[in-house]
């Protein structure tokens, strides 16, 4: 009996056909490509091979009615992915501008002769202020003689 499958030049919906992959550890490799490229791949070879036959009582036609809703989920599914990434995006922008923004306030607060660096205003935006602030140094106080001899 021939392979059917190496035979089969029709490739799936997506224009990819499973190829073997040897280099993919045997833990992680999947037996067969996603379900909905399987569906491709069945109806390829229904249309090409035998396409006025009937299996499991329904035609290709009905093959391909009954399995439509999982393409069309996919494809929902794809334009959703686009949307988000472009939200994504445009959140991304958003943050950047709002960004600049509460820097230019900041820098105004600062800049303000009836605020400035050392208001409540500028404590409350989450600045520290000039009063508030220590000056970060430290002196390095002598190491303490280790406790108990050597031997």
């Amino acid at each position: 009996m021939p392979d059917i499958w190496h035979s089969l030049t029709v490739a799936a919906p997506n224009g990819i056909r499973p190829q073997p992959n040897k280099n993919i550890d045997m833990a992680t490799k999947r037996k067969y490509p996603p379900t909905a490229d399987r569906v491709g791949i069945f109806t390829a070879a229904w249309r090409e091979i035998a396409p006025q036959a009937s299996f499991a009582g329904m035609t290709l036609a009905e093959f391909e009615t009954k399995t439509a809703p999982l393409a069309l989920s996919t494809a929902k599914l794809l334009a959703l992915d686009a949307q988000y990434a472009a939200e994504l995006k445009a959140r991304d922008e958003a943050e950047t501008a709002a960004k600049e923004t509460m820097r230019m306030v900041a820098h105004g607060v600062r800049g303000n002769p009836a605020y400035g660096e050392d208001s409540q205003l500028y404590r409350a935006m989450g600045f520290v202020p000039l009063s508030q602030r220590q000056s970060g140094l430290t002196r390095k106080t002598p190491d303490a003689p280790a406790a108990g001899g050597t031997v």
